[in-house]
């Protein structure tokens, strides 16, 4: 419960820090508190934080999230900041920042509630009580860093902590010769730890031109959060998931659906590489350089060196498994259990290993049969890309069941992988044909090879996505979670294109992934796929996160210009219509078809050429079979 830091930064006087957090793009801020009349130029700080839900905190919400203490580091320079001890030298040694409610103004060094002088520094080198610091004019600038930790209890923590046995232990890295953004924190983080409390301020620069202004330290989370929710949109059914798929025993990055062979019933699990909190992890507090402006000088966290675990586990059973799935990406049910709490992870910028996820579920007809039908080995892969997660950011991954899903309801394997049967929900259907002797029921089934369907949106979190925001769909293999590249925007094999799904009155149609899907096979679902002209669906290169960063992820990228139902669809064989012409002789061994009322047509029995000839002028033979269609669908709502 203890923290320590050998090389800590604080300012003295009066100075400001700015705490910020985020739900599902960054937790961050930036300090706007107002310059005072400092007569005395001393240094000075204030205190601000951003909460989850991106409003910043400043005052005493600022000073609850950090514990009601930070330690901070700072030096001077002659010249430009540079390592050496003659020219950068250390103001703040691990300066304790203390907040007192309603003090401030009641010292030079104090301002807004925030007070160093009489504290004991954080370092071993500063042997007597804290005092009181003033801006050097004979100086070109000044550079600033903090932390801030705290125990989950509130206790504060003190110094020097025991590296083995607290929960953070810190220590100031003074010295780097490769860069000054690398100028951070070496950190221990034991399993015990609150992530949720242990924050770094960016790295705070001050020219001479604003030496009598409050220092704002802006201080971020050092973890990220991640949060994951379901949602089905199965027709007449209700779903429920009934467990999920790891490898318990893998020792490196899942690559493959078959290595998940251990169903799980203890809450959402997911195959991924990521870095195990059950051992100490010792890390690295960093720098973003001038490379982007907009990041510049955040801190960010290296990946620790102590080892990885291979499955994610989030939530408990009582929040998802065997629970009625919500309907909608807005309403969607979550892993927890709750309105979508977030769960710290360490960040994983580096990650290059898609999530693999793969389950079992549970359908429920609600037409008062209490019918259950159970789909077996569903499977969905998210891209490396979109989990490199960073630090001070939170993370939303919603996965929606159709009816196009890739499980199946048949055989499965003892790794619980389709087989024998094939795979997605085959709906049952029914034509029927009266000839003079016999009568005949058919249904036809196409194998579909579903893919996973990424789509992204900047700042949709939960309710789909808005009209003139873009989005980006992104398709991945079935086995491997490498990410395809469309050959062109159209409707020919190896194709991508993007629907408005319209009624024949051009109103919108809500339609499901297995309609979207009939309609491109040949069946009439009184459904009508316009392909986007304006603005046209492009492929692109890159898709640029929250996070800030801009991924190089093939992906097909469309503007919703109208509320209303679109669909995604990548063609991996093109369909083509069976051809027809009428009977006119009788053989036993040829198939024949009727048309229905619709223009479908099916296969009958005509077993005698007595039958043949009652029926012959409502029967056809096939010219030609076709090409079945193999599509990768997935619908978009839109809002306004």
């Amino acid at each position: 419960m203890k923290i320590m830091k050998r090389n800590l930064l604080i300012i003295a006087a009066i100075a400001s820090v700015t705490l910020v957090s985020c739900s599902s793009e960054e937790f961050t801020g930036e300090g706007t508190n107002p310059t005072p009349n400092n007569e005395s130029r001393a240094i000075m700080f204030s205190s601000g934080t951003g909460a989850i839900t991106r409003a910043d905190l400043y005052g005493s919400a600022a000073a609850e999230k950090l514990g009601g203490k930070f330690v901070v580091y700072g030096t001077k320079h002659a010249a430009a900041e540079d390592e050496t001890a003659t020219n950068d030298a250390v103001v703040y040694d691990n300066f304790l920042v203390k907040w007192a409610s309603g003090t401030a103004g009641t010292t030079a060094s104090n301002s807004s509630d925030w007070e160093y002088v009489g504290e004991t520094a954080y370092s071993s080198d500063v042997t007597s009580a804290q005092a009181i610091k003033y801006w050097d004019y004979s100086t070109v600038g000044y550079t600033f860093s903090a932390f801030s930790y705290h125990p989950e209890t509130g206790t504060a923590f003190t110094y020097p902590a025991a590296k083995t046995t607290d929960e953070v232990y810190v220590e100031k890295v003074t010295t780097d010769a490769t860069s000054l953004y690398n100028k951070g924190y070496a950190v221990t983080v034991n399993p015990d730890a609150t992530l949720n409390n242990l924050y770094f301020s960016d790295r705070m620069p001050v020219a001479k031109a604003d030496y009598d202004k409050i220092v704002n330290l802006t201080f971020r989370n050092i973890g990220a959060k991640v949060r994951v929710g379901f949602y089905e949109t199965i027709p007449g059914y209700s779903v429920k998931i009934k467990n999920f798929y790891i490898d318990d025993d893998a020792t490196a990055a899942v690559t493959t659906f078959p290595a998940m062979n251990v169903a799980k019933t203890d809450g959402f699990y997911a195959s991924l590489q990521n870095v195990d909190k059950t051992v100490a992890q010792t890390l690295n507090v960093t720098y973003y350089d001038n490379t982007d402006a907009t990041i510049e000088n955040r801190p960010k966290m290296t990946n620790p060196s102590a080892g990885y675990k291979y499955a994610l586990n989030l939530g408990n059973a009582a929040g998802i498994i065997n629970k009625e799935l919500g309907t909608s990406s807005s309403a969607p049910t979550w892993v927890d259990g709750t309105t979508g709490d977030y769960t710290p992870v360490f960040p994983f910028e580096g990650n290059t290993n898609p999530l693999f996820l793969k389950l079992d579920f549970t359908m429920t007809a609600e037409d008062g049969t209490d019918e259950v039908i159970e789909v077996k080995g569903a499977r969905a892969i998210v891209p490396a890309q979109y989990v490199q997660w960073k630090s001070n950011f939170a993370y939303t991954y919603i996965f929606k069941i159709s009816d196009k899903t890739n499980g199946t309801t048949g055989k499965v394997d003892g790794n619980g992988d389709p087989i024998e049967d094939p795979e997605g929900l085959k709906p049952i259907t029914f034509d029927a044909v009266v000839v003079d002797i016999a009568e005949e029921l058919q249904q036809t089934i196409t194998s579909v090879s579903t893919r996973s369907i990424t789509t992204y949106a900047e700042g949709a979190i939960v309710n789909e996505y808005k009209v003139g925001k873009p989005i980006y769909t992104v398709i991945s293999t079935k086995s491997t979670g490498g990410v395809i590249t469309p050959t062109a925007i159209g409707n020919a094999a190896k194709n991508a294109q993007v629907y408005r799904l319209m009624k024949a009155d051009n109103s919108d149609a809500p339609a499901s992934e297995a309609e979207v899907f009939a309609q491109l096979t040949g069946a009439k679902m009184d459904l009508r796929l316009i392909g986007l002209t304006t603005p046209a669906a492009t492929i692109e290169d890159n898709v640029p996160l929250v996070d800030g960063t801009n991924p190089a992820i093939k992906n097909v990228k469309f503007t919703p210009s109208a509320a209303g139902t679109y669909a995604y669809v990548y063609t991996t064989t093109a369909y083509v219509a069976p051809t027809y012409a009428a009977a006119t002789t009788y053989d036993s061994g040829t198939t024949y078809y009727m048309k229905s009322s619709n223009d479908l047509f099916y296969a009958v029995s005509v077993p005698t050429e007595a039958a043949f000839t009652a029926n012959k002028a409502s029967l056809y033979i096939q010219t030609d079979a076709g090409t079945p269609g193999e599509y990768d669908i997935k619908v978009i709502k839109v809002q306004e």
